[in-house]
């Protein structure tokens, strides 16, 4: 993503300024599958995960006017897709505050999104042991961390936590799956 981060930046600002739908269209094809990813971790209910992404470019759509500029596409369309689905997740359970949708989230880390390379299924299902002991914040930070590329001060953000927050949930997730002897498996956390 970050060679391509100046073209969607680019596109991004046709959509704004021009109402440029071609440009909408090439977004949208490039970050729906992260996005729907994202979303269906979040609600663990396809319809509900299709619906959350669908309405963030519905949303961004009817509201180009208003939205102006921003830093990174990715990051502004993961959080508005993850309000999407806190916002259906309270409808859905007839909640009264958004604060209590984050206790409905248990985002799952499973080892077949991983690319491993002659890994046995005892070491996969270490690794799966390891993810889940991770709790459900950590799991959720590690993913936007790692599968995402997202920065520390982006995951506070989204999820309105602050910095040094981030960072110890990725330090204790970590040293988690250290403990697990299944660090050596992720590379790209080394």
């Amino acid at each position: 993503m970050k060679s391509h981060e100046t073209t969607y930046e680019e596109l991004w600002k046709r959509i704004l300024s021009k109402a440029d739908k071609i440009a909408l269209q090439h977004i949208y094809k490039y970050f729906y599958p992260k996005l729907y990813q994202y979303a269906l971790k979040l609600t663990v209910n396809q319809a509900m995960a299709e619906d959350a992404v669908h309405d963030t470019f519905l949303y961004l759509w009817q509201h180009r006017k208003q939205i102006g500029e921003i830093q990174s596409v990715q990051f502004y369309l993961i959080r508005s897709v993850r309000n999407a689905c806190l916002k259906l997740i309270k409808k859905k359970n007839r909640l009264t505050h958004i604060d209590d949708v984050t206790t409905h989230i248990d985002l799952m880390i499973l080892p077949s999104e991983l690319e491993f390379k002659n890994v046995n299924d005892d070491v996969k299902k270490r690794i799966k042991e390891a993810l889940n002991s991770l709790s459900a914040r950590q799991r959720e930070i590690i993913y936007l961390k790692f599968y995402n590329n997202l920065d520390y001060e982006e995951i506070g953000k989204i999820l309105n936590i602050n910095y040094q927050s981030v960072v110890n949930h990725v330090y204790k997730g970590i040293q988690k799956l250290r403990k697990a002897e299944t660090l050596q498996f992720f590379r790209h956390l080394e």
